[in-house]
């Protein structure tokens, strides 16, 4: 295929990465399970060189089909480079040993994703890494907690749970003046909605067992980068040294997934707009999280900075979180089920999953009030979905 620049993303998704030959002619990639592949004079002139990752030898470094999916991501993102990881949680590990270090200062927002929040609280002040929580959506304060000493700026672009949009352009223009990277995990968006390399940010983070597989049959992670550079290695490194590599037959499930991600996109955005717009005017929810409802904050924010607003959505029901558990128990076709962004519509809450660590009044100052529902929108009929979630609040 002629260089993939000029692509649209559904082209990409389905042609980019692999490229049937005359050498090879299979149009899916093949799934290569070797774990080693032959020494060869070039193989020890590049580790020699220091350029051990271009060198193909052991499975715990890199894989034929691992870098096909690379590749379809690369030019998914705009992105320079890629990495793929065992999980979201060991891309992030990766990304947060090799960009800080001991005396260094990293910014986050203040609804980070729990288990990265756990990586940040518990693993980094060990290292010597220092941290300021900060409301990103608030300029001020994020002005006033960069430093120096800062090298690092963590963001999401679609806040997990209450779907807040990220001003990249802004926070990458902050970063940067200070000489601090951005880093913005896009689990929410995926490249379909959201490029945030376009937009200002050094590196992007991907729970790939979200949207980018797509079928919660794979767990995986990603790291694009802007630049083929230090960082880039620097995580390649770290992947290699703790083990973090996705494995073959991992990356051909994502590699898959990847191919109907624009599709997939489409269809989340579409039905998670009907039922915001739904939920919004029940009498039964105080409040719903969704960036096309005119009551949401990032409204502004989302309609310059995404192309869609993705399938996750969340809503607040009176009577608290055990309020909120009773609903989801009256659920019947929406599944009660920890991740998200598969095919089918899940269901889960804070208090009880991604962050039961904190006490309710932590939650509360994330912007996490009790009765908080967290709905990732599938692609079933959203007719269906919408009669499910009307039965079920009708009965509270």
């Amino acid at each position: 295929m002629a260089s993939e620049d000029h692509y649209a993303p559904d082209t990409l998704c389905v042609r980019a990465g692999h490229h049937p030959t005359a050498g090879e002619k299979a149009l899916v990639a093949p799934t290569v399970r070797s774990t080693t592949f032959l020494l060869d004079d070039e193989a020890y002139a590049l580790r020699a060189a220091g350029r051990a990752a271009e060198a193909r030898i052991y499975a715990r470094e890199t894989n034929p089909t691992v870098e096909v999916v690379e590749g379809r991501l690369a030019a998914l993102e705009g992105a320079e480079r890629v990495l793929v990881f065992a999980s979201g949680m060991a891309a992030m590990h990766g990304l947060l040993l090799a960009a800080l270090e001991r005396g260094d200062h990293v910014v986050t927002g203040r609804e980070v994703y729990g288990g990265t929040r756990g990586l940040l609280d518990e693993l980094m002040p060990r290292l010597g890494v220092v941290e300021t929580v900060v409301d990103l959506g608030d300029s001020t304060a994020v002005e006033a907690a960069l430093r120096d000493e800062t090298k690092l700026v963590l963001c999401e672009s679609i806040s997990n749970p209450t779907i807040a949009v990220a001003d990249l352009p802004s926070l990458a223009e902050r970063a940067h003046a200070r000489g601090a990277l951005l880093a913005v995990d896009a689990t929410f968006a995926t490249p379909i909605a959201q490029r945030p390399l376009a937009l200002g940010a050094d590196v992007v983070h991907h729970s790939a067992t979200k949207y980018l597989g797509g079928h919660s049959d794979v767990v995986g992670g990603a790291l694009a980068f802007r630049a083929d550079g230090a960082l880039a290695s620097a995580c390649w490194d770290w992947r290699t040294r703790a083990g973090g590599c996705l494995d073959p037959d991992g990356a051909a499930l994502l590699d898959r997934g990847l191919k109907t991600l624009a599709l997939r996109m489409r269809a989340h955005t579409a039905n998670a707009a009907r039922i915001a717009s739904f939920l919004d005017e029940h009498p039964k929810v105080e409040r719903v999280f969704y960036p096309t409802l005119a009551s949401h904050p990032s409204r502004p924010v989302a309609e310059r900075v995404l192309a869609l607003t993705s399938g996750m959505l969340s809503f607040v029901v009176p009577g608290g979180d055990e309020a909120a558990l009773r609903l989801v128990r009256r659920l019947e076709l929406v599944v009660e089920a920890a991740s998200l962004g598969g095919v089918e519509s899940t269901v889960s809450l804070p208090f009880n999953m991604s962050h039961s660590h904190f006490t309710a009044e932590e939650r509360l100052a994330m912007g996490i009030p009790p009765g908080l529902v967290r709905l990732s929108v599938g692609i079933e009929d959203a007719d269906d979905l919408i009669a499910d979630l009307g039965r079920a609040l009708d009965r509270s």
